[in-house]
């Protein structure tokens, strides 16, 4: 019997992944991959787009294929501050820019001379300065650092809304990838800062749709409904929030952990909030969500890799599944920190890691402990006068146990849930979209 389906397409910054969802939302069939990155202009790492639209487009056609599955309805969730630069005739002109990629501090400088102070405009926007991670000054620096360039573009579009045209030709912006940090929106107007307006930014950006929208287009005679796109933690955030009604918090964790408070009416920050982390998101009908974000994930993968290669271990079991109570009190009562990060704050760090383990369970035990003193900065930043009952745990951390030891001995009072591993940005994505 074939079974109606509904795709999803899971782009992340480090994975990329499909999901086949029944009318039910259980999972019928997914697949993972790791995609090569490219390179801009200047040699430095670049989302290479053309070989995640190719790596799409064959699974589609072959699930187009498929005697056991019928595909009713399409969606898109994607990582965030990432920008689809496109001519007249929708083709990619420029390198899709990894967010991480430094830029010179000038362009920033004349930015706030003529649209700061930065303080103040922070407050406006929701977010600290992040170099190109708010994605909306990278059109800025291209404007005047790229003139030649910037000149070619006619469209840019937010990725996930990006890889809804690849399959509709319909362009689209939708308020949760407006709200990843890009310093495009003004939270205390509800609109387009004024700077996006006077640099003439706004033209480029097609018309703003509520994110659950849909277009239906024909597929060899059948019809598909597509989805236009969402920012993959705020879908994660609307997998529970269609089903939870119980106050909670949610950390989204992959590359990033992304801490969500959908109940704070507490909504604008102060300064110095923002300058520590926090950050304000949207939702799928444009309300504002109070959030913190670290780079966990990313400074978890370095080090781990750090302490296997010290360590000399090769079996990739080098974590046991169990969790070493006596370890995480033993580490937990250790107030000298050991690791030196690349891209966290370091006030209370050492200069260089400091690797005086007996072994690499307690070295990993300790890394994960430093990691949630981090955590609980910014948690504790998003929590306001209601105090949540319930943390759920998603993504990659959600099946790390000795983690989730160490954030329930960090928050006692609260019910720790983790969330199945890698499903709840496609979970999402599946809900707005019917089959």
């Amino acid at each position: 019997m074939i079974k109606d389906c509904c795709l999803v397409f899971d782009i992340g910054k480090t994975n990329q992944k499909y999901f086949l969802f029944d009318k039910d939302l259980r999972i019928l069939k997914h697949e993972k991959v790791t995609l090569p990155k490219t390179e801009d202009e200047d040699k430095h790492t670049a989302e290479n787009i053309q070989v995640i639209v190719k790596w799409m487009k064959k699974n589609f056609e072959a699930l187009l294929n498929s005697n056991i599955f019928k595909i009713k309805s399409v969606n898109f969730s994607g990582f965030g501050a990432t920008l689809v630069h496109l001519n007249k005739n929708g083709e990619v002109i420029a390198p899709v820019y990894d967010y991480h990629k430094k830029v010179e501090d000038e362009i920033f400088i004349s930015f706030y001379k003529k649209y700061g102070p930065e303080s103040v405009f922070s407050c406006q926007t929701g977010s600290k300065n992040l170099n190109l991670l708010n994605s909306g000054k990278q059109l800025y620096w291209l404007k005047y650092k790229r003139p030649e360039t910037f000149k070619k573009i006619r469209y840019t579009l937010h990725l996930p809304q990006y890889l809804s045209f690849v399959f509709t030709g319909d362009m689209f912006t939708e308020y949760t990838s407006i709200g990843c940090h890009t310093d495009l929106w003004d939270y205390q107007k509800k609109e387009y800062h004024f700077w996006v307006k006077a640099e003439g930014i706004d033209r480029l950006f097609p018309k703003i749709y509520p994110t659950q929208t849909k277009v239906v287009k024909q597929y060899r005679g059948q019809r598909i409904s597509f989805g236009i796109g969402v920012h993959d933690s705020s879908s994660a955030l609307l997998s529970i929030l269609l089903k939870e009604k119980e106050i909670f918090l949610l950390l989204s964790t992959g590359t990033w952990c992304i801490n969500f408070n959908p109940f704070s009416k507490d909504l604008l920050f102060n300064s110095n909030q923002i300058a520590s982390g926090a950050t304000i998101y949207m939702d799928i009908d444009g309300d504002p969500v109070k959030t913190s974000r670290l780079f966990m994930g990313e400074e978890h993968r370095i080090k781990l890799g750090e302490l296997i290669q010290h360590f000399k271990k090769t079996n990739k079991n080098y974590i046991d599944d169990s969790v070493n109570e006596e370890l995480v009190v033993y580490v937990s009562k250790k107030s000298k920190n050991h690791f030196h990060w690349k891209y966290l704050d370091n006030t209370n760090s050492p200069d260089n890691d400091s690797l005086e383990f007996p072994n690499f369970e307690t070295a990993y035990y300790r890394l994960i402990k430093e990691l949630i003193d981090l955590l609980k900065v910014e948690i504790n930043v998003i929590i306001c006068k209601k105090i949540p009952k319930k943390i759920y745990v998603d993504g990659g951390f959600s099946s790390n146990k000795i983690f989730l030891a160490f954030l329930e001995k960090e928050f006692p009072d609260q019910l720790i849930e983790a969330k199945p591993v890698s499903s709840a940005c496609a979970l999402g994505a599946a809900m707005l979209i019917d089959l």
